[in-house]
């Protein structure tokens, strides 16, 4: 992207941040294109995230109550459009929230450590129903990287180690060797039993599929299975460059910033033409970008007010966007990042656009286990309650934090 264009975009969402009328983005926006991800476009969402697998049945015997915390979800924030939770476990491909497959029954056949008891299983469905019910779009998360994080390399814990082996007995006996082609018809096999229930797929940990060949193929597969859903799969990011070509990037947050890394600045353009809308990923947060990043007030949301549907190679793709609300993805003891005054101009300058916004929300695990974490919920709740007032007040305008610079700037 050109410096002049780059400016221009800055310029446009300075002008929208000062807009003092009701006049929303989204009322001189284009016409939304046909897509499958259509409902996304003009939609905030909340992660609800539910755990798979042997780890689903500790917790719940913890005390853990989704159900509950699923309610919460639906009685506090009637404005959310969609909500992401779990198919897998976030990161974890060996953990399922579901028990019954389609294809191979897991517990008998493989292992039982992958997948909840039958009574267990049953709270995905409920919590999805719910969901639905309450007129809110479902998104479920799937990581893609087979059952790599189930082997010796990344733990040292024999259960997992026979599960591991299990896994490798079991598409070598019935796949002829082939691990790929026993994964896709394992979670075929899920999305054939869950698929009255989703919305729409968000592929993580790609990188593997691509590798080896085979995501288009895992995408049309999900297609088959389930015609009308949306599906995110974007095993590449794309960021932002200056005319050179080289990538634009951040030096410093602000004056109290002690990190001494520059980080790239996501551009959630589309990637690819198997895909519905952009996974949404922010610039790794180990590279040293907050997840709230002012980088992402001048570049990133301008350019997706400016155009939220891109297209690529003749498909058009939503330009959605998921930010972590604290330092690291769905954990929540990790810090707290964004304040309610940044959340709220987050959600409604992409609202308003008519792109997709999701927080990484992360579920309490010690006072009301299964619910949204306290804090969490009083900024969304105030976003929520802000959206639905009428006028809805405007947000502070974006100001560059002070000490914060570009490379090279």
């Amino acid at each position: 992207m050109k410096p002049i264009q780059i400016i221009l975009l800055a310029m446009l969402f300075l002008s929208s941040c000062s807009n003092q009328d009701d006049q929303s983005i989204s009322e001189e926006s284009d016409p939304t294109p046909e897509s499958s991800a259509e409902w996304l476009s003009g939609s905030w969402g909340v992660t609800f995230p539910i755990y798979g697998g042997e780890r689903l049945d500790s917790e719940v015997a913890g005390g853990y109550d989704y159900r509950a915390g699923a309610q919460q979800v639906i009685d506090e924030l009637p404005a959310t459009g969609h909500i992401i939770t779990n198919l897998s476990n976030f990161a974890k491909s060996y953990y399922f929230t579901l028990r019954g497959n389609e294809n191979v029954d897991i517990a008998s056949e493989i292992d039982e450590l992958l997948v909840p008891s039958l009574e267990n299983e049953q709270i995905i469905f409920d919590v999805l129903q719910n969901f639905k019910d309450a007129g809110k779009k479902n998104i479920l998360y799937i990581s893609t990287n087979y059952f790599d994080r189930l082997g010796p390399e990344e733990s040292d814990d024999e259960d997992f180690n026979a599960a591991h082996t299990a896994w490798i007995t079991y598409y070598t006996n019935e796949f002829e060797g082939n691990e790929y082609a026993a994964y896709r018809d394992l979670v075929q096999g899920f999305i054939l039993r869950i698929k009255d229930y989703a919305d729409g797929y968000w592929l993580d940990t790609t990188a593997e599929l691509d590798d080896d060949g085979h995501i288009e193929d895992f995408v049309q597969m999900i297609r088959d299975a389930d015609p009308d859903a949306a599906i995110s799969a974007s095993p590449n990011g794309a960021y932002f460059t200056d005319e050179n070509n080289e990538f634009i990037k951040v030096d410093s947050d602000g004056v109290d910033d002690t990190d001494d890394r520059d980080y790239k600045i996501v551009s959630f353009e589309g990637v690819n033409n198997y895909q519905d809308f952009t996974s949404g990923h922010v610039t790794p947060l180990g590279q040293g970008a907050p997840p709230n990043s002012w980088a992402y007030e001048e570049f990133t949301m301008p350019a997706m007010v400016a155009n939220p549907w891109d297209e690529y190679d003749g498909k058009v793709i939503l330009k959605h966007a998921w930010f972590p609300v604290r330092d690291k993805w769905h954990v929540s003891s990790a810090n707290l990042i964004f304040g309610t005054e940044d959340a709220y101009r987050f959600t409604r300058t992409l609202k308003d656009a008519n792109a997709g916004v999701t927080f990484a929300t992360t579920t309490d695990d010690v006072n009301n286990k299964g619910y949204m974490m306290a804090e969490e919920m009083t900024i969304m709740k105030t976003i929520n309650d802000r959206l639905l007032s009428n006028p809805m007040p405007d947000f502070e305008p974006y100001v560059r934090p002070e000490g914060a610079f570009l490379v090279g700037e």
